[in-house]
């Protein structure tokens, strides 16, 4: 029953998402491919292997130009993360747990390079249609122009970024390029795509799941309240009929 309500929900904040993906398209930007992700499943939940080997692209690629301002290590422990995990995992990056994720490249050493100022990555899934799809594709999204595409010197063309020109550089270029647990896939591009895309749906809602799960528990609610109602109306006019 849960699950199938779930979907119901799921279904009603596709179509809503129609009339953003359509201005996506309009801005120049190809609409990414759906992905499986654990937060979007009938039994939503955070990946704890894939949240880990997110953070590892975060902190080991991102973290150089892009601040997460909106998370520590510490938070990480509300994903299972133990107390003695999260402060060998901030030493390693001579971070106390209660350290916010600040990047050392400063707004004028930003301006510099890249010509534009340097997004927080916190919020970016929320600021985006179609969230950590659209994260995932435009990772994997640079390659050569199409024939008569100009792109400005010092510029990638993106075939997912709107109006397909984007002042950063591709951030995952070969394998192996992050260090990953022996144990899960390989960090291919696509793999550390993926990982990082969810890492940052992590940080732009971390209460997601629990939202999630309320809210499937409140329309069973209201799924029996409406019932209960029905059927004691029924009641109560079926006497007012025999008062008559």
């Amino acid at each position: 029953m849960l699950k199938h309500i779930y979907t119901l929900v799921t279904t009603i904040a596709l179509v809503l998402t129609v009339g953003a993906t359509t201005a996506l398209a309009a801005g120049g930007g190809n609409i990414p491919p759906q992905q499986e992700w654990s937060f979007k499943s009938s039994s939503p939940h955070w990946d704890t292997e894939q949240m880990f080997r997110g953070y590892k692209v975060a902190t080991q690629v991102c973290l150089s130009c892009h601040s997460f301002k909106y998370i520590k290590h510490r938070d990480m422990m509300k994903l299972g993360f133990s107390e003695e995990q999260v402060t060998k995992l901030a030493k390693e990056l001579d971070m106390g747990v209660d350290d916010l994720f600040i990047s050392p490249l400063s707004a004028e050493n930003a301006q510099m390079a890249y010509g534009t100022e340097v997004p927080d990555l916190s919020l970016m899934n929320l600021a985006r249609p179609h969230g950590a799809d659209y994260t995932a594709a435009l990772l994997t999204g640079y390659n050569n122009p199409p024939k008569g595409f100009s792109v400005p010197a010092g510029k990638s063309y993106n075939a997912y970024f709107p109006g397909n020109v984007i002042a950063m550089p591709p951030p995952l270029t070969m394998a192996d390029q992050v260090e990953y647990p022996e144990s899960g896939p390989q960090a291919s591009v696509e793999q550390m795509s993926r990982d990082i895309a969810a890492f940052i749906e992590w940080t732009g809602e971390p209460t997601q799941i629990e939202r999630k799960n309320l809210g499937v528990f409140v329309l069973l609610y209201l799924l029996i309240f409406t019932i209960l109602s029905y059927f004691l109306m029924k009641r109560i006019w079926l006497g007012v009929k025999k008062k008559k």
